[in-house]
């Protein structure tokens, strides 16, 4: 049973904070309507220049999954992975690629032979310098048949692949090293999204402490701006980087130190920002977004990042109910999703197809799956469980384990999903579980009939979300991103031909009829977009929205007003 703080938490996500305060008033003292405290002050004004030093502080209710880029990182495991590694190119700010640790390259071959000139003198962690080679025992690292990543069939396309990862070859084929800087990857057709995909964290090289086979225990190590500090995370609760003094571009980074604290509740977070413990608040829920937006104080201190993730119901489609056809369509069609935008209206959004807003080859007017409850009922009577909605009866006759993690968005919309499909016949029974047992249950063959899953880009380009979801390729008995166990020919075969095409006109129209192949079979119910949402204090300098990595900080600094700030629990230093 959930503590009374719990209850009024939930509760003040959901609501109004005055419409909480009327049903309990005697809580008050817990917390949810005040008023708002002043934000801190920035020393400078808006043209200030920036400075080091600094520690920037976040937190989330959630935990990181890994540290190593090869490994199955989710969600926030994003955030300090791109401080701590950083890769041959990444994207900037408009979503173009940029070099980083290649200084140039050259694509030839019609896209079949990519060629990357790496910069001299670059520093890893560990004081060496990086070269050819250490990319190339990074991606053979990476993309061997015992590493847990999730976006290997990423890259299947380079030559020697297959007989890499089926254990047949002790190299892979298609990458060569000619000399100390130059690193060359051969494909077997033309491949016009490799260039951005070399920016995904699966390809960022690690330090010769990583070997040659990934391994859970290793601690980080690479070139990015950032390493990790001795004894610096503790699983679960705290994470701490510091700046690699050696980075490579010039004065970067600006920040001594980027520190994250897990676990922390949505309410915590939220005093906490007020109080000037946590320099940024990521994605505040209920009627807070609302209240800082109408406080003239606040104006111009939140930042909306680009919708490029999307939530769906995956269905394994390999366990019942939902290895009927129908069973999957009724769900679709059940699902309201305005009522998961009125839940978090800041940075939650209707979603009706896979491709979210921001991401290239989204169509505005695609019909997608839509809320039909008569249909939905319809498709149950075809599957053979007709529901009676008047009397209750019929349906699928036994509880559906819906496993999903808590306290999150995703968690709050679940109880609302329970009632929409509790109309028709499809009783879900609510499987609350911490994140690292989620990822572990849903990942595994077998273990999850059905449960909440989202993906954000790693890469702007349709491949990025069509591949590592849907494709039979993607699919493994652990690890796996396709935890629909969707296995279909024709979907394959569409994903294929679009990942290779160079015309873009066909290219769109090959994903378009993979989309609609995916709205009726359904293997996900698609139910909502999401874009994050962040309320920063003033003297946070130079963050804002990037079109790929959820929350960039690599670039931010800190312009307090003095070299402490005030705190209900003393001044931390800066």
């Amino acid at each position: 049973m959930r503590s009374i703080r719990t209850r009024l938490e939930a509760a003040c996500a959901t609501l109004a904070c005055g419409a909480v305060m009327a049903l309990v008033a005697p809580l008050a003292s817990l917390g949810c309507s005040h008023a708002l405290s002043a934000p801190l002050p920035s020393a400078g004004t808006d043209d200030a220049h920036p400075r080091r030093g600094g520690t920037l502080h976040l937190a989330s209710g959630n935990d990181i999954t890994t540290l190593d880029p090869a490994g199955p990182g989710y969600g926030l495991s994003v955030q300090p992975l791109i401080l701590l590694f950083d890769g041959l190119v990444d994207f900037d700010r408009q979503g173009q690629v940029i070099p980083v640790l290649a200084q140039s390259w050259e694509i030839e071959d019609s896209a079949r032979t990519y060629r990357y000139h790496l910069r001299q003198g670059v520093q890893m962690h560990d004081g060496r310098e990086l070269t050819a080679q250490d990319v190339k025992r990074s991606v053979e690292r990476a993309l061997h048949p015992t590493t847990p990543s999730l976006s290997s069939s990423f890259y299947a396309g380079i030559v020697g692949y297959g007989a890499y990862t089926q254990g047949k070859a002790e190299h892979l084929a298609g990458v060569t090293v000619l000399g100390r800087y130059d690193v060359v990857f051969q494909l077997s057709e033309p491949d016009p999204a490799f260039l951005s995909m070399m920016a995904v964290a699966t390809m960022k090289p690690v330090c010769v402490s990583g070997g040659d086979r990934y391994v859970d225990t290793w601690m980080p190590c690479g070139a990015g701006p950032f390493k990790l500090e001795p004894g610096g995370w503790v699983r679960g609760t705290s994470l701490r980087l510091v700046r690699h003094d050696a980075y490579f571009r010039p004065g970067l980074p600006y920040l001594d130190a980027v520190e994250w604290q897990f676990g922390v509740t949505t309410m915590a977070q939220r005093f906490r920002f007020e109080q000037g413990e946590l320099d940024l608040w990521l994605n505040p829920t209920g009627a807070d977004p609302g209240r800082f937006a109408a406080d003239a104080r606040w104006k111009g201190l939140s930042v909306s990042l680009a919708q490029n993730i999307v939530w769906g119901e995956a269905m394994n489609t390999r366990m019942a109910p939902f290895d009927n056809i129908e069973v999957r369509r009724a769900v679709a069609a059940a699902i309201n999703r305005n009522e998961a935008a009125m839940l978090q209206p800041a940075n939650i959004a209707p979603m009706t197809q896979l491709l979210p807003r921001d991401t290239p080859g989204y169509e505005p007017d695609f019909p997608g799956q839509r809320y039909d409850e008569a249909a939905a009922l319809e498709h149950m009577r075809k599957a053979g469980y007709p529901f009676d909605a008047a009397t209750g009866k019929g349906g699928w006759p036994s509880p559906v384990v819906y496993t999903v993690t808590y306290p999150n968005f995703p968690s709050s919309w679940a109880e609302v999903l329970q009632q929409q499909l509790a109309r028709i016949g499809i009783r879900l029974q609510l499987r609350l579980v911490t994140q690292n047992a989620y990822l572990a249950i849903t990942q595994r063959a077998g273990s999850s009939a059905m449960h909440p899953q989202g993906d954000g880009t790693d890469y702007p380009d349709p491949s990025a979300f069509f591949e590592p979801l849907f494709t039979t390729a993607a699919i493994a008995p652990e690890g796996t991103s396709n935890t629909a166990y969707y296995s279909n020919p024709r979907y394959d075969d569409l994903v294929a031909r679009a990942r290779h095409e160079p015309d873009e006109a066909v290219r769109r129209a090959l994903y378009h009829e993979a989309n609609v192949l995916l709205c009726d079979e359904a293997p996900w119910a698609f139910s909502y977009g999401q874009h994050d949402y962040v309320m920063r204090q003033p003297y946070v300098r130079n963050f804002a929205m990037h079109p790929v990595w959820p929350f960039d900080v690599r670039d931010v600094w800190l312009d307090p007003p003095s070299a402490t700030l005030p705190g209900p629990l003393g001044a931390r230093p800066q």
